[in-house]
This record gives structure tokens, sequence and C-alpha cells, in this order.
């Protein structure tokens, strides 16, 4: 999928621009209301995108100087310009400026589409290394899932040396941060992607909980109704800033299965589902699972984490394989203890009790999630979504 950076002066442009290319396309697009004098200030937006789209009302010897610094600065930055009724003159400098395209405005869908189809065509996916998704979610409260999903975080910092970055992406009342930490976050997700025309790799870092060195946080919606600022498109543009500068993405998913935490499960490498071995978790757990199959995500992409384990009466091991119909990846084993601690003091278990059970239990998880080979990473291109790949089953039913 391309990630279009669409940038204009005039709003209504801007807009136009970016609802007819939603309409020809699967595309993903940002805006930026900005000139060009502005764009070193977001060359971040700019190495993230694949594609961008630059819209000029006026085109004199001065931007077409600045377009020819841009392409310089950003040569593997495919480009389309619009502008207004461009002459031969405009055409010949922004062809010899490595420019792909030059529309004219007003915008014409169909023109816009062939554009865009003959850059998709020849898109190569831009080199740079990227951090491994994790997601983690559960088929019902109480399994311990954002426990798991920050102490897991902290294993990787703390005992591998990882960069990681664990997002909140429970949408009730988040509170993943205080698990680990006692520092009020200073911005949250829901802020974030209702300032997303400011989204760059160092607005990120000025909104993030910064546990300790090399692990990072990112508060969820502190109520549902801030939730609902949080859109599929202006996660994913948050993601592809924060995947460049960690080594891991954890998201606490929790229970909602819905778009938007089905987009974030298409980019993950890992979909850890949590559970544990009781009854209660039986049907639900085997009904999570059955739905991650019918959306056609592969077996392995799938790990159980079975939590809580060695407690009187659990389910055996075998029992819970069964039912699920996988075996279980990780179990982590009932440290009431240490637990308990940990969150009433809102710190790392691995840093009050770095020799208990559960904090040796979750350094090993790290471990193995860390030494997955190369050719068991997901692709880099971009993965069909889930949602579309049932649409595309229908209709072909």
């Amino acid at each position: 999928m391309l990630k279009i950076l669409i940038a204009s002066e005039d709003p209504e442009r801007l807009a136009e621009i970016s609802r007819l290319s939603a309409v020809v396309g699967n595309f993903q697009t940002m805006s930026l209301q900005e000139g060009l004098a502005r764009f070193p200030y977001h060359a971040s937006r700019l190495r993230m995108a694949d594609l961008l789209v630059l819209e000029l009302s006026d085109i004199g010897p001065s931007q077409m100087q600045a377009i020819e610094t841009l392409r310089q600065q950003h040569s593997d930055l495919p480009c389309i310009l619009i502008a207004q009724a461009p002459g031969p003159d405009v055409l010949i400098k922004a062809m010899r400026a490595g420019i792909r395209d030059v529309l004219s405005w007003p915008l014409d869908k169909g023109q816009l589409a062939e554009a865009l189809r003959r850059v998709e065509a020849t898109y190569v996916p831009r080199a740079h290394e990227i951090a491994q998704v994790i997601s983690l979610v559960s088929c019902k409260g109480g399994a311990g899932t954002s426990f798991v999903a920050a102490n897991l975080g902290d294993a990787l910092a703390r005992h591998l040396g990882k960069r990681v970055l664990v997002v909140d992406l429970n949408r009730n009342f988040g509170d993943l941060t205080y698990v680990v930490s006692d520092k009020p976050p200073p911005s949250t997700l829901s802020d974030i992607c209702s300032q997303i025309d400011r989204m760059d790799a160092a607005f990120l870092d000025a909104c993030l909980v910064h546990v300790d060195n090399g692990f990072d946080m990112l508060a969820g919606a502190p109520d549902p109704i801030k939730a609902s600022q949080i859109q599929k498109d202006k996660l994913e543009w948050i993601l592809s800033v924060m995947q460049p500068n960690y080594d891991f993405v954890i998201f606490d998913i929790g229970q909602n299965l819905d778009p938007l935490s089905i987009g974030m499960l298409d980019h993950s490498d890992r979909i850890c589902v949590v559970t544990e071995p009781a009854i209660a978790f039986g049907r639900p757990g085997r009904r999570l699972l059955d739905i991650l199959r019918a959306l056609h995500y592969p077996a392995d992409k799938i790990r159980i984490v079975l939590n809580r384990t060695g407690r009187k009466n659990e389910l055996p091991r075998s029992t819970i394989e069964e039912v699920f119909g996988m075996k279980v990846a990780y179990t982590l084993p009932d440290d009431p203890s240490a637990v308990d601690e940990a969150v009433s003091h809102g710190e790392p278990v691995a840093k009050l009790s770095k020799r208990s059970a559960i904090a040796r239990a979750l350094q090993a998880m790290a471990t193995q999630l860390s030494v997955a080979p190369e050719a068991d990473r997901r692709s880099r291109q971009e993965p069909v979504s889930a949602l579309r790949r049932l649409m595309l089953r229908a209709r072909s039913a």
C-alpha cells in the first residue's frame, strides 16, 4: 500500500486531492498544509512517505529551485506535481527535476488515478530498518494482557538491549503506562491523532513516557469518547513514524477486535493471544482463534501465551492445546507476590523482583521473540488487509 504525502498551502485544494486519492485507490494518505519553504521541518514525514503529491498554485523560478533542491535531498521519493495550467516550460523543468507526472488544476480524477497507478506499478518499498510489531490480544478480561505487554517491553529493553515502544490501544480508559511507571503521560494516542498534521519523530518523542533507557510507552485514550479520535489511517501513519526508531513496537489491543485493531494485526509480525488455563477462557479463546483464522492470518504468525500457570485445579496444558487447536508458545507462571508488588508500585516486575519466576519467564519469552530468524519475518511488502481479504473472498463466492 502506497503511503502518499499530499502537500499544499491551500486547505480546500488539499482536502480535494485527499478525497480524490481515497476514491481512486486503496492508498494510505497524509496531508501537509505547508509551503515548500517549510519542508525541511518535515523531513521525517518525507522520509516515511512512498510518494509526494505536491500542489502549487504558482510556479516561478524560486518555486522551481525549491523543487530541484527537494528532489536532490529526497531523490528516492517519487513526486507528482499539480499546478494551475502548467505551461510547456514548467513541464520541461519539472521533468528535468525528476518529477514523475505534472497534472493540471482543477484536478481530473481519471488523470490522478492513472498517475497513481503508474507509480504503484513501479513501487519498491524504500529501504530502511523497521521495528518488529507484536500485538497482544485477549479473548476475555482479566487475562493479564496489559501486564504482559508492558513487562515484555521492559524485558526486551532491560535484558536484551532493544529499543522498545509499547502502545496502549485498549480504548476503554487506557492506563497501561501506570503498570510500569508513575510518570503522568505528556500526551495520549488520541491527542496525537487530533494533531496528526504535526506528526514526526520529534513530536512523537515529546508525547511518550520514557520509562527507562530504551523503553518508551505511548498512553492510550483516557476515555471511550476521546478514543473515537483514533482512526485507522492516522494510526498507520503514526506507526510508520514509530518503526524506524525502534527494534520492537508492542500493541496492547485488549479485547477490541474491530477495523482499527485489525489494521494493526495486519501490520504485526506476531499476534500473541493471552489466555489462562481455566474453563472460562476455553470457549472465548477458541472463538478468537477461529476469527483470526477466518481473517486468514497464517498459523505461524499467531502465538498462544498461557498466563498464570501452576495454580491448583487448572486445566492441563494438553487440554488447552486440544481446545485451541494449536500448541502453546509461551507459558508464564502464577506469581502473585511479585506481580502485586510491581503493579502496586508502578514498576517493571524485573526491576523489583529480577529473580522471580515471572521475571525469568518474561525474559525467556523476550529472548525467543528477539531471535526469530529473518526468514520468518513478514514480507516488507504491505500486507493485504484482513477485511479486504474477506471482501474479496465474498465477491468470488
